[in-house]
């Protein structure tokens, strides 16, 4: 019985850490519904709601002249996380995703979407660097407002690029079980792109609301939504609070 439970939670892990770096997941590839689009707008919202946390968080420290001490370590873990999501996903598509819709798709030109991923890439370090201060100074806190405001610039641009071309030009083309077995090797790779999980995991969850992290977490076992997530990893994640959803 423990083991079962144990195999039950992997797998539970696996596929909730998977499906979050990649635009799919198992769950959705059923039926004849849009399983792309709409895995890859999830992911997109995880990524996006952030960027305009921490520029609003950051604004508030700017305007009033002082640093948030009692907040940045958690500030710092939730910009640190966010650039880790980050890569992981962008990493799986450039690998994995833009690969086999180039051959699955005669004359597909994903260059365009490639090209962003370079822009945004050198930001995203930048930042990872930046955040890294256990002491920040105004300066810093100035300086990683402005790569942030510079990422969104180029991420809303890139998102909206991005979800329209798997929309339009991919998801038609490709069967549920394509789509299947593109998540199920994205998956794997998220999975290795996804530490530590008992900071990412919670970050991507409490970065939804409503149906979104429901939908996310419906395949989840109890004891991981109910249990581990919010008692067992609380104390690594907790300092994160002030800038997640409730």
């Amino acid at each position: 019985m423990k083991i079962s439970r144990r195999r039950m939670l992997s797998q539970s892990l696996y596929i909730a850490i998977g499906s979050f770096f990649v635009p799919i997941s198992t769950s959705f590839a059923t039926g004849n519904s849009k399983h792309l689009s709409k895995g890859l707008e999830l992911i997109h919202k995880v990524l996006s709601r952030p960027l305009d946390v921490g520029i609003s968080h950051l604004d508030r420290c700017l305007s009033s002249n002082k640093i948030d001490i009692e907040n940045h370590a958690g500030f710092k873990d939730y910009i640190s996380s966010l650039v880790t999501v980050f890569f992981g996903h962008h990493h799986g598509e450039d690998e994995i995703m833009f690969p086999t819709f180039e051959e699955k798709i005669k004359d597909a030109d994903f260059s365009e979407l490639k090209k962003q991923h370079k822009e945004l890439h050198p930001l995203a370090e930048q930042i990872k660097d930046k955040i890294d201060i256990d002491s920040p100074t105004i300066d810093n806190y100035r300086e990683i407002r402005s790569l942030l405001q510079d990422t969104k610039d180029l991420w809303v641009k890139h998102r909206e690029e991005e979800e329209q071309t798997v929309e339009l030009d991919v998801e038609p083309v490709l069967s549920s079980k394509e789509q299947i077995e593109l998540s199920e090797k994205l998956g794997k790779h998220g999975q290795s792109m996804s530490k530590p999980v008992n900071l990412i995991l919670p970050f991507i969850i409490y970065n939804l609301e409503g149906d979104d992290r429901d939908e996310f977490t419906s395949d989840m076992p109890w004891i991981l939504k109910k249990f581990v997530l919010p008692v067992i990893w609380k104390k690594k994640w907790a300092k994160m609070k002030p800038f997640l959803l409730a």
